[in-house]
């Protein structure tokens, strides 16, 4: 249809991605919702803030009110799409998925137990927790590289506190007990929650004050609003849009203060007497990301320990 072909066009320059791509997310939208892919591409449109009545050719009231009744539905499919973070060296590329995984879940149609709602709400967390992910592993590594180069392998026992080996005690523990398992890391910054962050830049703060961070505080409080949401998703429940919003704003902070201060993480890097690398999962993930496309935008101001 010519309208869907002109919102099409409108989907791909707004979202940056191919014709083939903007149909395969409609397409993915209509086996959810038990829609035609025509209305995909109107509710993905309409998702993204693609005026309908303006670009949507003759709509009738009645489609528009049945598109913005399916709104709700996939509040957060395209609101920080399938964002990950830039990798250090900025370049950007596709998830690569290494192996199949073999268990298939069921479609709405036929799930015993869950509703309809609850699919959707799974389905539009999935771009969320994507960003999560990467944001949360971004701030790890971040933190890694700089106490690597700084303090060496050892940085670990030098810098972090009782309270934060205690934590890493106690779950590497865990893992022993669960020997059947795979471990966790072999970074033991890995075995501690997002929330005790703050507590290891604390413990190291003049490798990070004001050269990465300009204040501890800061720091401390984007993780503090970072990690109510992470609590959310991870314990598999919806977010509101104010909060999906939010994750994506968070995540555009972060990903803008990485990109200013690479390039003095990799000075410190070159200056250290033995070439910084950051540990990670001594066992294959099923999934490996080599890098990533930008969430959708949103303000990107640098952060500031006042908002």
């Amino acid at each position: 249809m010519a309208r869907n072909a002109d919102l099409r066009k409108l989907l791909q320059r707004k979202l940056g991605v191919e014709r083939a791509q903007v149909y395969k997310l409609a397409q993915d939208l209509a086996n959810r919702l038990s829609i035609s892919t025509s209305d995909g591409i109107l509710l993905l449109a309409a998702k993204n803030g693609i005026n309908l009545k303006k670009h949507g050719g003759n709509l009738s009231l009645e489609k528009l009110s049945e598109i913005r009744g399916l709104l709700p539905h996939v509040s957060a499919t395209t609101a920080v799409a399938a964002s990950v973070a830039a990798s250090p060296n900025g370049k950007r590329g596709k998830t690569k998925l290494k192996k199949g995984f073999k268990v298939k879940v069921q479609d709405a149609e036929d799930d015993p137990i869950l509703t309809k709602a609850t699919h959707a709400e799974m389905e539009a967390m999935v771009p969320v927790y994507k960003t999560l992910y990467t944001l949360e592993n971004s701030i790890r590594q971040f933190i890694t590289r700089v106490l690597l180069a700084k303090h060496g392998e050892k940085w670990w026992d030098k810098l972090a506190t009782s309270d934060l080996k205690k934590t890493y005690a106690k779950n590497t523990r865990a893992e022993e007990v669960n020997a059947w398992h795979q471990r966790r890391s072999k970074n033991p910054i890995d075995y501690l929650d997002l929330d005790q962050l703050p507590d290891l830049v604390r413990a190291a703060q003049k490798d990070f004050v004001p050269m990465f961070f300009k204040t501890e505080g800061w720091f401390q409080h984007f993780v503090e609003e970072v990690y109510q949401s992470r609590c959310v998703v991870c314990h598999m429940n919806p977010l509101t849009q104010n909060n999906v919003d939010g994750v994506g704003l968070r995540f555009n902070h972060w990903e803008n203060l990485v990109k200013e201060k690479i390039g003095e993480v990799q000075k410190l890097e070159r200056k250290a007497p033995v070439a910084a690398e950051v540990a990670v999962s001594p066992v294959q993930p099923a999934v490996a990301v080599e890098s990533s496309t930008p969430a959708e935008s949103v303000p990107d101001d640098p952060p500031s320990a006042d908002n």
